[in-house]
């Protein structure tokens, strides 16, 4: 060996070291209540103290400080830990059997979806296709279909959101044949249809497995990194974000403002527009509906099964913003503690907030190692979307039913990896009480 060789392993082997650490399931419940209380607490007051707000930047920073503390207390909650650990009886199922289901109906799905879109929007960008024409074909690809092609939105989100990301960190954490094939199948239709971080639901389980050195990859994590990060630019660029006309005289935390080239546009994007679409929930609220909770209707599940009118918060809170778009299905989706807030007050904030903190200490005290891997597409979902949606629209109930009452059998021994290509056989460690 090298010490060129030596040297790069040794850098390796501390950005992996560094990695772990940061991307322990067991410090999720911590890393989540203190996100949202930086984000939505300390930035939004920061906001109102530059701004001439109304006040909804102020009553989002307190809403987003209860659920902070509601989240961390639902995160020491014991008594599930036996029911999370796996140590009541399961039903066992071959692994074989749930892979093969999943990717049949996966696959025919996303055949259908490509045979049966207009255009799709990747080809579209790639072809030289106007950013506003991409933007029409992205939106027409899954939520603007009609008739029986409108459930298409509803079974990608089923399968790509927590299923199928399930199903490729099984079969990376166990070595099952054509890992790779289907891992890069479900990473070219992540990015076919142009959404811009809607990959990372291909790319974020696979990383976790990396920085914990439970699988192998001939790439280092600092190559991961830099390659997620190009491809989100790829996707922003093929999107034609950040083309606008400049307004230099519209704030960052504005609506208004335009992001000049596709790195201003992902900061903007990522760092203001969230706190901007919370704290324009709350003021669709109080203008819109007088300040009156909406009791579940923003959940057409919820307002199914109770005879209510459905209510599209969503598409509402888009219309205030920008103005509803042309195929009419423009939504700004926020975090959870906005869909807890609208429908159900304060009570309904801490309750929701306990089931976070409580689902987070389900990862942390898993021993399923896959499983574990999915903690960043939770977090990741509730900071952009309800939990209500997440849950029963975006395959996690099903995902935790699968944590909680099945044992999967016919898997190889698991491996702890390592960059200095020393595999040594072992079970997944006991992950530390939380």
């Amino acid at each position: 060996m090298t010490i060129a060789h030596m040297r790069v392993t040794s850098l390796d082997q501390t950005n992996l070291s560094s990695l772990g650490s940061l991307t322990k399931a067991s410090r999720a419940p911590i890393y989540t209540a203190c996100a949202l209380l930086a984000a939505y607490t300390c930035v939004p007051l920061g906001v109102a103290a530059v701004l001439d707000t109304d006040g909804y930047y102020v009553e989002l920073a307190e809403i987003s400080a209860l659920a902070a503390i509601g989240v961390w207390l639902g995160s020491h909650i014991r008594m599930f830990d036996p029911l999370f650990r796996g140590d009541m009886p399961r039903i066992k199922v071959p692994a074989a059997t749930l892979n093969g289901v999943l990717w049949i109906v996966f696959v025919l799905f996303v055949l259908v979806a490509w045979t049966t879109a207009e255009r799709i929007p990747l080809l579209a960008a790639i072809g030289g296709a106007d950013p506003d024409v991409i933007a029409v074909l992205r939106e027409q690809f899954l939520k603007g279909r009609e008739g029986w092609q409108a459930s298409f939105v509803y079974i990608n989100a089923i399968l790509s959101g927590a299923l199928i990301p399930y199903s490729i960190a099984m079969m990376f954490l166990h070595r099952m044949r054509l890992r790779w094939l289907a891992f890069a199948f479900f990473l070219v239709f992540c990015v076919s249809f142009v959404e811009k971080a809607f990959f990372l639901k291909a790319t974020l389980p696979l990383f976790y497995l990396v920085a914990q050195r439970r699988i192998r990859v001939p790439l280092s994590p600092s190559v991961l990194v830099l390659g997620m990060l190009s491809l989100l630019m790829v996707v922003t660029v093929f999107s034609g974000a950040g083309a606008g006309e400049s307004a230099a005289d519209e704030a960052f935390f504005s609506t208004g403002y335009a992001p000049q080239g596709p790195v201003a546009h992902i900061v903007w994007r990522s760092v203001a527009i969230p706190v901007i679409t919370a704290a324009d929930a709350v003021r669709v609220l109080h203008e819109n509906f007088n300040g009156q909770l909406l009791w579940g209707r923003t959940s057409s599940l919820i307002a199914g099964l109770t005879g209510m009118d459905h209510v599209e918060f969503e598409r509402q809170v888009f219309a205030a913003e920008w103005g509803q778009s042309e195929t009419g299905t423009g939504s700004s989706n926020s975090v959870y503690i906005t869909e807890a807030y609208v429908n159900f007050g304060l009570p309904g904030i801490v309750i929701f907030s306990l089931i976070v903190g409580l689902l987070m200490r389900f990862f942390a005290t898993s021993r399923d190692e896959a499983f574990r891997s999915l903690w960043p597409l939770f977090a990741m979902g509730i900071f952009t979307s309800g939990l209500i949606g997440l849950l029963f629209s975006n395959g996690f109930l099903m995902l935790f039913a699968l944590g909680l009452f099945v044992r999967f059998t016919n898997l190889s021994h698991p491996r702890e990896a390592t960059f200095a290509d020393t595999a040594t056989p072992a079970t997944a460690p006991l992950p530390p009480k939380p």
